[in-house]
């Protein structure tokens, strides 16, 4: 099925989906839109699939290909709790409207990561990967702050609390990448994109708490230098991001080159000359 709503919202489904469910879904990018303003290009390709392909996020949004593009799969949105799905679905909205164009989904790799590919001798993947992260968190933090200032609270608290708390997947995961020095910065830096979300949280004092105790939760089963780490970059980036979103990835990029991946690295960089 492919359908135009409200001139915002280009329509496609994908397998034998709930129509109720899709209608809902719907709504809530329409509602966005009809309230925070139209996304940078449109109509955003709104994709529902019945069934995701692997693992990943239940809704997410890019616009590789020049226009915003939104997929949802319904697989991943069962059994979840819908002021979760809300908040999930409404940042993608919130994404077309920040990060509607492909400049912030294609970015040149910056000269601190090109000197630190050199310096600490990791492959361009594992560059892409931590790139990847950087500009991720820089981008899902703007998209709650836009939300909250917006008025939309308790579904970005809902999704917040969503996101920081620990799965078996991610426990697993560390324990396969902590013995590698290089998947152990790529586990690092993702955890910064995971819980960049919730960041902006921290700023408004009914949550603080709340937000602090689901921050150090997420982080728990990880060793305190490597806590001590995320730490100092969720405090730096509450402190010295700014509205300027290619900024804010140069900043937090630096910040991950210098506490995550130069500690992670120098200890096996010295082990492999001598």
């Amino acid at each position: 099925m492919s359908k135009i709503f409200g001139n915002f919202v280009k329509l496609k489904t994908f397998g034998n989906v709930d129509n109720e469910l899709v209608k809902r879904l719907l709504d809530i990018i329409v509602e966005c839109y009809e309230r925070l303003g139209p996304p940078v290009t449109y109509p955003v390709n709104l994709n529902i699939f019945e069934a995701s392909d692997g693992s990943g996020f239940f809704a997410c949004h890019d616009a590789l290909n020049g226009r915003p593009t939104i997929n949802v799969y319904l697989d991943r949105v069962s059994g979840l709790p819908w002021d979760v799905v809300v908040g999930g679905v409404r940042r993608q909205a919130a994404h077309s409207i920040l990060h509607g164009s492909p400049e912030y989904y294609k970015i040149r790799f910056p000269a601190e990561l090109i000197k630190a590919m050199h310096d600490y001798g990791f492959t361009e993947n594992v560059a892409t990967q931590i790139l990847y992260g950087a500009a991720m968190a820089a981008k899902e933090y703007a998209v709650t702050k836009f939300l909250i200032e917006a008025g939309f609270v308790e579904d970005q608290i809902a999704y917040a609390r969503y996101m920081l708390e620990p799965t078996a997947e991610d426990l697993q995961a560390w324990e396969i990448a902590k013995s590698n020095p290089f998947a152990k910065t790529i586990y690092l830096v993702m955890t910064v994109r995971d819980i960049s979300c919730a960041i902006p949280l921290l700023t408004d004092s009914k949550f603080t708490n709340e937000i602090k105790y689901c921050l150090e939760k997420r982080i728990e089963h990880l060793p305190e230098k490597e806590k001590a780490a995320i730490r100092k970059i969720v405090n730096e980036i509450n402190q010295k991001f700014s509205e300027d979103t290619f900024r804010n990835i140069k900043y937090l990029l630096n910040a991950i080159i210098e506490d995550i991946a130069k500690k992670e690295l120098e200890v096996y960089k010295r082990e492999k000359e001598q």
